[in-house]
């Protein structure tokens, strides 16, 4: 109990305790080296030097046909995504053709004018009679029939 209301000690330890270091034995590198490297390049000396094209040869056969087999991987891909986008491309063309021509036909024609003003607006002449009648479409109640006298 009094060590831990006492905190001299934790305080003083470096002064009381010395540290102790230990050298690490250095490792004579130049010598192993000199051992290692000759038995090494001995050993490197008894295989052929074909061996050595051969390994590269057949390392470099495998990147390139990595390499050759990654990209008509790619190119079909793209080749099917190119084929998708002209096919949309076309649709988009031909709907942009058919509202143009609805755009024409509304614009010039007087009975599309008509027909559009009666059955989108709800518009009728002054001389129609408006008839109003049930309908089974959700959006209104009643519908319009007109008479013209």
């Amino acid at each position: 109990m009094n060590r831990a209301g006492n905190t001299y000690w934790l305080n003083n330890r470096q002064v009381t305790q010395r540290v102790s270091a230990q050298a690490i034995p250095t490792l004579p590198i130049r010598d192993i080296s000199r051992e290692i490297v000759p038995t090494v390049l001995a050993w490197l000396q008894l295989i052929p030097s074909w061996i050595f094209l051969a390994m590269i040869l057949v390392a470099t056969v495998g990147i390139c046909s990595t390499v050759i087999v990654r990209s008509k991987a790619e190119l079909k891909a793209s080749t099917t995504e190119f084929s998708r986008m002209t096919s949309e491309i076309a649709s988009i063309r031909k709907s942009n053709s058919s509202l143009q021509s609805e755009i024409h036909r509304i614009a010039t024609d007087p009975f599309t004018i008509e027909s559009a003003a009666r059955e989108r607006l709800g518009m009728v002449r002054p001389n129609d009679v408006v008839v109003p009648i049930e309908s089974g479409r959700p959006a209104s109640n009643f519908g319009t029939l007109s008479f013209v006298r």
